[in-house]
């Protein structure tokens, strides 16, 4: 383990890109190989130890599942009965005292990115102590987000909560599979798009500070973020995207979106190799990377206002940098995802500001002041589930690799006619013939 940040360190010196990539490359070669060491299970037994919970609980059939952290590595708990109950009203960050079954996990790959090694099945626990004092502000600002949301209809609830934190625990399944349908699935969870939001809200208030101060508070507002919404794979990117921006803009020395997005996926996978294992995090950087390369060019070459041309250039360029990963999982792609998600997103993205700011003010307050201030989301959210369930039954096909292929190849093919000196003697050609 010595050897992976001593060579990263001597690559970083060296400030030679080529020594870089080579040490860099063997640093996350050894830190990959130990991580994957601490996922080989351990022998089936009976165990009985202190765990720390890592995740929120979520509910299934018969039984509560979360993940946590014990002396023996990360495991998968299990509860059922009256466990169950003590589990599903613990906190994250909180320790059990836990007695029952280890056993290999029926699925390890899914989720090897969180470090689980083994599964527990509780037979008996208890709640020890109480909560570490770094994760009071944390548990305060998601307890007001999830108070304020109390202020909506029961079906809104987790679709509010998974915009603004992406806790959706509690979906009505036909409200997830027309979000599903209709290419809208990717606003019940939390992604980069939330960062960008919260970035945006705290900015005018920390601009009233000094470089070196603003730096210090977005970069407290950040961490704050990704702790609230359980530092998930697509937030670490994003999270860490927004830290170099700040802390260049704040240098005076401003870092493209490319270079940034570079150096976030670079840092993260050395800190932690098995990030390549989130199918999330696999998402989050294709999508970014499409809007990045694809969404100018393709904004361009639209007709409208300028809101629809940013909106539709987005979701083009994400669905097609994504498409890739998504088709050999899930099957073809819907094209109501393009109707649905200019509909959607000006005002999802609303939601995410509003939750994120006067929301917690609504879960602080309570009552019938919670409830008129939650009065814009209420609309918001209403809208933006009546848009996936219309979009979802749109006659519309679904995308193959190959079509999507075909378009994208079409594309590039228009694009470089346009460029070429063919191009105006084509339509030289096409007014003569229509003359």
């Amino acid at each position: 383990m010595i050897v992976a940040p001593v060579a990263l360190g001597v690559g970083v010196l060296s400030r030679r890109r080529l020594f870089l990539v080579f040490l860099g490359g063997l640093a996350v070669a050894v830190l990959s190989f130990h991580a994957r060491e601490g996922l080989k299970p351990v022998q089936a037994r009976e165990w009985c130890g202190v765990v720390t919970l890592l995740s929120d609980p979520q509910d299934y059939p018969g039984r509560v599942l979360a993940n946590v952290d014990s002396d023996i590595g990360r495991l998968q708990l299990a509860a059922t009965g009256r466990w169950a109950s003590i589990v599903r009203r613990t906190l994250v960050g909180r320790r059990l005292m836990v007695r029952g079954m280890l056993r290999e996990l029926t699925h390890p790959e899914r989720l090897a990115f969180r470090h689980v090694r083994m599964a527990l099945t509780a037979s008996q626990l208890s709640v020890e102590g109480g909560p570490e004092l770094w994760r009071v502000p944390i548990d305060a600002v998601r307890g007001a987000i999830l108070r304020g949301s109390e202020a909506l209809p029961a079906d809104q609830r987790p679709v509010y909560a998974g915009f603004v934190i992406g806790d959706d625990r509690g979906s009505n399944d036909e409200v997830v599979q027309s979000f599903e349908d209709s290419g809208l699935s990717h606003l019940l969870v939390v992604s980069g798009e939330n960062v960008v939001f919260v970035i945006a809200i705290a900015t005018p208030i920390a601009s009233r500070l000094g470089r070196r101060s603003r730096v210090v508070v977005l970069t407290a507002v950040l961490l704050l973020f990704a702790a609230v919404t359980r530092f998930e794979p697509s937030v670490l990117r994003a999270t860490f995207m927004a830290f170099i921006a700040v802390v260049g803009a704040g240098s005076g020395r401003p870092v493209d979106s490319r270079r940034r997005l570079a150096v976030a996926v670079a840092v993260l996978i050395v800190v932690d190799p098995l990030l390549v294992e989130s199918f999330g995090f696999r998402l989050s950087v294709a999508a970014t990377s499409g809007i990045t390369l694809l969404a100018p060019s393709i904004a361009r070459r639209l007709r409208g206002p300028s809101w629809f041309q940013q909106v539709l250039s987005v979701t083009v360029a994400a669905q097609l940098a994504v498409a890739p990963f998504v088709i050999p999982v899930f099957g073809p792609m819907p094209l109501a995802s393009l109707p649905a998600n200019v509909l959607a997103e000006p005002i999802a993205g609303f939601v995410m500001m509003w939750g994120s700011s006067v929301g917690i003010v609504a879960g602080v307050v309570g009552g019938w002041q919670a409830w008129v201030l939650q009065l814009p989301v209420r609309a918001g959210v209403w809208w933006i589930m009546s848009v996936a369930k219309w979009c979802a039954s749109l006659p519309l096909p679904r995308l193959t690799l190959p079509a999507i292929l075909a378009i994208g190849l079409g594309s590039v093919a228009i694009a470089w006619l346009q460029r070429s000196r063919f191009w105006p003697r084509l339509r030289q050609g096409r007014r003569v013939s229509a003359g």
